[in-house]
């Protein structure tokens, strides 16, 4: 019960650390307060007559920064979930005790240390997220065929091209060239593509 609990604490540690790390986007560095600002303010300029005239472009930008703002609030929901179950399963393993021995908790039986030190020195774990997270992000299967994943990555780049960009506030330039970033950032990652190949 023991290992199952610290088994869980580290799941739940490095769910946490790849939320806090690699899964942040361009609206991470905002508190609560602005997300909520910027989010009126989407849904105003989205169902404004003025957004859904001639130019389809902006309207489509807008819609994709929205659904940023909406994956940044799940992120940090996701992230503080994750914590707390970490830190539950943490304390609980500490008063849980492994067999009859009557050392102190932190000092488990030799083959639970080695499976926890396994456990953590085994990035599969951690790899395994962040292949689903670069899955979701381009809308296919982690285990899609290399083609599918390109045109994927082709088809979500199309619409963030730089050359639809023009007209629009810079920030809302910087969000669309970040997602192109993270969009190929992805499909090298489910296609193993060291980060140096990058163009």
């Amino acid at each position: 019960m023991r290992w199952l609990l610290i088994m869980l604490a580290v799941g739940a540690a490095g769910t946490a650390g790849y939320l806090g790390t690699l899964a942040r986007n361009s609206f991470s560095a905002y508190s609560g307060e602005q997300l909520d600002m910027l989010e009126r303010e989407l849904s105003q300029e989205l169902g404004s007559p003025k957004s859904s005239g001639k130019h389809a472009g902006p309207k489509e930008q807008l819609a994709g920064s929205q659904q940023l703002l909406q994956e940044e609030r799940q992120r940090r929901l996701f992230f503080t979930l994750a914590l707390g179950v970490a830190g539950v399963a943490g304390v609980a393993s500490f008063f849980v005790r492994g067999g009859s021995s009557s050392s102190p908790v932190l000092r488990g039986s030799g083959d639970e240390d080695a499976r926890l030190l396994a456990a953590v020195g085994d990035p599969s774990v951690l790899r395994e997220g962040a292949r689903q997270r670069a899955a979701s992000l381009l809308g296919v299967a982690p285990d899609a065929p290399p083609a599918v994943i390109e045109a994927a990555l082709q088809a979500q780049l199309q619409q963030r091209d730089p050359a639809r960009l023009e007209g629009l506030a810079p920030d809302l330039k910087k969000i669309a060239l970040e997602q192109r970033e993270e969009l190929v950032r992805a499909r090298d990652l489910l296609l193993n593509k060291p980060p140096a190949a990058r163009a």
